[in-house]
């Protein structure tokens, strides 16, 4: 049987598995794994990369604990809700941001990143969900 450590590490990989960059990566499992604040984890992904880039990250993330999620990782999820919420809360409003469709030459981004839904989409979504 797997202890509790053990089923927070499948949670974390099962949602951060294939987000890019690399770094953004290891930060989003920093701050599911507990290890770092959500808002220090903001930080540190703005630090690395343009927002919409740190917001398809973010969106990739909750997408798959929305859909994938299991009973056992609530707490995982818990705190992708409350990474979401921060990031919401006191990053969306950049202006780059919201147009997350495309990168500044004016080409889609990769499938990866996808376009950012709205806070509101994201509440429907899970209780429809």
């Amino acid at each position: 049987m797997s202890t509790r450590t053990g089923l927070e590490a499948e949670a974390i990989n099962r949602l951060t598995d294939g987000v890019q960059p690399a770094t953004m990566r290891a930060t989003l499992v920093q701050c599911l794994a507990g290890e770092l604040a959500p808002s220090a984890a903001i930080s540190q992904m703005l630090a690395e990369g343009a927002p919409y880039v740190v917001r398809a990250a973010i969106d990739e993330v909750t997408h798959r604990a929305a859909t994938i999620s299991r009973a056992s990782d609530m707490l995982v999820h818990d705190r992708v809700d409350e990474l979401t919420q921060v990031f919401v809360e006191h990053v969306a409003a950049l202006g780059d941001v919201s147009d997350a469709t495309k990168t500044p030459s004016g080409q889609e981004i990769s499938r990866g990143a996808r376009a950012p839904r709205s806070s509101e989409e994201q509440s429907e979504r899970r209780i429809s969900e």
